[in-house]
């Protein structure tokens, strides 16, 4: 099992993750938690977080989480639900649990919450699973 800070240092560019300012509070052992702090550049023309910030935050999180597993990831496909909008709220949280670690493709679903807790997107994952995170 790789400790989270291991699996940053063999990374190549979190531009991405940089540019959106996204967070992560927590990572090990097949889950994770991350946030998102709402800004102007994260918004959409009506007010609300971007969808496509949500779906990078819940992408990134959840792909941290797969890589606790000792192997680098690569998304596959997705699903996502947007069940609110994500308003009035400081951070948006990404909340990733581990449904299934299998020997080639990986499973986890992830909830973005606001700071009150309530459930803003579902998104579930499949990441195919690449070489081992030396």
């Amino acid at each position: 099992m790789k400790t989270f800070e291991e699996i940053r240092r063999s990374l190549r560019n979190d531009g991405m993750i940089e540019a959106l300012g996204i967070e992560y509070m927590e990572v090990a052992d097949g889950h994770a938690v991350g946030r998102l702090r709402t800004e102007t550049r994260t918004l959409n023309p009506y007010g609300g977080v971007h969808g496509g910030c949500l779906f990078a935050l819940a992408d990134t999180i959840a792909g941290a989480a797969a890589m606790t597993r000792g192997r680098y990831v690569t998304t596959v496909s997705a699903s996502v639900e947007y069940l609110s909008p994500a308003v009035n709220t400081e951070y948006i949280w990404a909340y990733a649990a581990e449904v299934k670690n299998g020997g080639t493709i990986s499973v986890y679903d992830v909830m973005i919450k606001n700071d009150r807790g309530d459930n803003l997107t579902k998104v579930t994952l499949s990441y195919f699973r690449l070489s081992a995170i030396e």
